[in-house]
């Protein structure tokens, strides 16, 4: 898997590589799950899911690369609630786009291994702000420093684990290497 992450009830959600976003309880139950078969039977193709996170609402964000890459929000009964477009610059599905979250303000902040940049969307896809990560100091497209991860700091900066560049980093909004 791709993702793992415990919640808040001890529970444990995980994506696996057969396209599906799981919640397992502490005995290993399957408590609820949303597969390729789920998403046919409302109508929508789900190409391939490769990570998943639980948001504050309830819902599930799934983040799905291939021809149409984008995020889905999944209601805890199961529905799509939301689909989110996005823009990775890649036609290669393995290197779209990575750890997507959820921000406090209702935007998506979206790592994209070969656009060298972490975008910031609305729900409605529009882009808001890219952090590059190919920058000079940083040792420039070479460095190979595709982001992975980004969470938002509560200052506002963006944390980042910046993968083959083998690098961690914060960026404040304009994009400039803090630490």
């Amino acid at each position: 898997p791709w993702s793992v992450e415990r919640l808040a009830n001890g529970n444990t959600l995980v994506e696996s590589m057969k396209m599906e976003a799981i919640e397992l309880n502490p005995k290993g139950e399957t408590v609820w799950k949303f597969t390729k078969e789920d998403a046919a039977a409302q109508g929508y193709l789900m190409d391939k899911a490769q990570v998943c996170t639980r948001l504050p609402n309830g819902n599930t964000l799934i983040t799905e690369l291939g021809p149409q890459p984008r995020l889905l929000e999944i209601a805890p009964q199961g529905t799509l609630v939301l689909t989110v477009p996005l823009q990775p610059e890649t036609d290669n599905a393995h290197m779209q786009t990575r750890m997507a979250r959820q921000l406090r303000n209702g935007n998506y902040l979206v790592p994209h291994l070969l656009a060298f940049s972490i975008k910031e969307y609305r729900p409605d896809g529009t882009i808001v702000r890219t952090l590059p990560t190919d920058l000079a100091e940083l040792g420039g497209r070479p460095a190979e420093n595709w982001p992975f991860t980004a969470i938002r700091l509560d200052n506002g900066n963006t944390l980042a684990s910046l993968t083959h560049g083998n690098k961690v980093v914060e960026l404040d909004p304009a994009g400039t290497v803090i630490w």
